[in-house]
């Protein structure tokens, strides 16, 4: 590491955060539907990635053949999005951040299957955690069962292409990577708008953005996508991976309150829910520590 972290570094970091959970709450605050925020946020982050890359005089050259798998990946990130998104829209933001908390259980059974690794019994009783609360979710939250279903589908896609991600960060640049699965992203909304479409024939899409619509989608493409991830680039320099996962673990928290304060009642839930997400938090904030401590 090029030096020890200081108090701004780590404020920078919460910033950063706090920036990632406000992302469903764009994507709910624009009346552009899921398939579209989905589609220029994908554009305006593959661009901005590109013009950053010009402007250090980076080169994001790579063979075609090692390419495809990226923009394969990309193709996965944007269904992912795709049912982000549609999660809140179908049900509330917390609802959405909720259902997305899940990743750490779908982890813990698809990682070791993909690395053929032996199973954690920590990762296991974690899940168990995950499943307990979103068991509380869905009883006290019945009416929102489509979003958190498709919450669900998108946080298991989450996992997948996280999985895959740990595997090319070992062998490509973590730019590259990011830029190439932006494009692939990009490219798949022009297979998946269409295709949904067909599938929902009833169904009304709005994919041009009108009047703050887009406002909100530039804010979701260059500042909650592009911005990020380059301040988080910079602070891998001062602190540990450790340290960044787990301040990112706190960003459902972070997306709940400010929903609430945006939405005000309508983002209101039962006890059994906050009871619920309280578990699938808990897991999430448990697993690095247990982690450390091998148990």
């Amino acid at each position: 590491m090029d030096s020890k972290p200081l108090p701004k570094d780590y404020l920078k970091l919460h910033f950063i955060v706090i920036i990632l959970g406000f992302t469903a709450i764009l994507g709910r605050l624009t009346e552009v539907s899921s398939l579209g925020v989905v589609f220029y946020r994908t554009l305006l982050a593959a661009s901005g990635m590109w013009i950053v890359a010009q402007f250090q005089r980076k080169s994001l050259k790579v063979s075609w053949k090692e390419a495809m798998p990226l923009l394969g990946v990309g193709a996965i990130m944007s269904f992912h999005w795709i049912c982000f998104f549609g999660s809140a829209r179908a049900s509330t933001v917390a609802v959405s951040l909720v259902t997305f908390s899940t990743t750490s259980f779908f982890t813990s059974i698809i990682e070791p299957i993909v690395r053929k690794t032996k199973i954690s019994w920590v990762e296991v009783f974690l899940g168990i955690l995950v499943v307990l609360g979103m068991y509380f979710v869905f009883t006290f939250e019945g009416k929102y069962i489509t979003g958190i279903i498709i919450g669900l589908v998108g946080a298991l896609l989450a996992t997948i292409f996280s999985v895959i991600n740990a595997q090319f960060a070992q062998k490509y640049d973590a730019q590259i990577v990011t830029f190439y699965e932006m494009v692939g992203a990009f490219g798949a909304t022009w297979i998946y708008i269409p295709l949904i479409i067909f599938a929902l024939p009833n169904e009304h899409f709005q994919l041009t953005p009108t009047h703050y619509d887009w406002l909100w989608v530039g804010i979701l493409g260059l500042v909650c996508t592009v911005y990020p991830y380059i301040e988080m680039m910079h602070l891998l320099k001062k602190i540990s991976a450790f340290t960044l996962n787990l301040s990112i673990n706190m960003e459902p928290i972070y997306g709940i309150i400010m929903a609430y304060f945006i939405f005000g009642e309508s983002e209101k839930m039962t006890s059994g829910f906050y009871i619920g997400g309280a578990l699938i938090l808990l897991s999430v904030v448990l697993h690095p520590f247990l982690k450390k401590k091998r148990f």
